[in-house]
């Protein structure tokens, strides 16, 4: 009996006891997040306003660590729902090393918190070194990865757009620099001419604008062709001399992209004997050949000439 008369009492009047409970964890709840407390925060830090003419050449943190002094309730409102970072404002750096102390008036405070009810507790200051920034116009150099199959050639010079990029850098940074290289380009396994867009690589300390360019490369199928039966052309400074030579022709072998060589002809091609003032009688001379742009390489059957210049009757 006695236990039924336990259960009896407490399942009397349930539904008002639930709600007692509940209204007093409630209640606990509340004056629990009234309670004063201070709590520590991580929040980031930037630099602002740092003139063109100048970088930060020292690490800076990229955050610092405060303590808010508040209700436990606001406390966590704050930490969950507002982004507080710290502003340092530069706008009146020189060249050299400054020592920045920080204070609260850095931060973005929500409304509802006084600067008084803020600290910074690390770092108190920065250190910063300042260091001049060096700029110039430099060329681009494309770099390329691997090389085209035997049967292709490359047709001309890669086209860089732009040719020329501004580096930006410290007067350290930017000391050797001649050139900037893109990225590798990977060559290999290409058939066929492409445009691509091509990332700059620089050194620590410096910055390229733009930070990419477009290369565009020809690439087509190698042709090999012999010419025969060219005669040389010949330069002469001095008049009234009758100029001899042997052989009369010569080949020329050329080797470039397909469609440029199988549309040459032989006036297409030069072999130039140039004759010194004071030649005299019998010599050799080596030519000098001329061939199309786009010819990637070519040879000659004839190693020299040999010349005789005789007076004219």
């Amino acid at each position: 009996m006695r236990f039924q008369n336990l259960i009896r009492a407490v399942t009397a009047n349930i539904g008002i006891k639930i709600v007692s409970v509940l209204f007093a964890i409630i209640l606990w709840l509340y004056v629990t997040a009234q309670i004063g407390e201070k709590q520590t925060f991580r929040v980031p830090l930037d630099l602002a306003n740092i003139p063109e003419s100048l970088t930060v050449a020292s690490e800076v943190p990229k955050e610092i660590s405060i303590t808010m002094r508040g209700a436990r309730s606001e406390l966590m409102k704050l930490r969950f729902l507002s982004r507080i970072r710290g502003t340092v404002d530069l706008g009146g750096a020189r060249e050299g090393r400054v020592v920045v102390p920080l204070s609260v008036a850095i931060l973005n405070l929500p409304s509802g918190f006084p600067a008084g009810d803020a600290a910074i507790t690390s770092p108190k200051s920065l250190t910063l070194d300042f260091e001049r920034i060096v700029s110039a116009f430099v060329p681009v150099t494309p770099v390329f990865r691997g090389s085209v199959s035997e049967e292709m050639i490359i047709v001309g010079q890669p086209s860089v757009n732009p040719a020329r990029v501004l580096v930006r850098g410290t007067a350290a940074a930017m000391s050797g620099i001649a050139s900037v290289e893109t990225e590798p380009i990977e060559l290999k396994n290409r058939r066929s001419g492409f445009s691509q867009e091509a990332m700059l690589r620089v050194g620590e300390g410096c910055e390229v604008v733009p930070r990419s360019v477009r290369i565009e490369i020809g690439i087509a199928k190698r042709a090999v062709r012999t010419m025969p039966g060219i005669p040389p052309t010949l330069l002469q400074e001095e008049e009234g001399f009758l100029i001899e030579y042997s052989p009369s022709t010569a080949s020329l072998t050329v080797e470039g992209p397909e469609e440029l060589i199988d549309g040459l002809v032989n006036d297409d091609l030069s072999i130039i004997l140039s004759i010194p003032p004071g030649t005299r009688g019998t010599s050799r001379i080596q030519p000098e050949v001329i061939v199309p742009q786009g010819i990637d390489t070519f040879s000659i059957d004839v190693d020299s000439f040999e010349v005789n210049v005789v007076p004219k009757r």
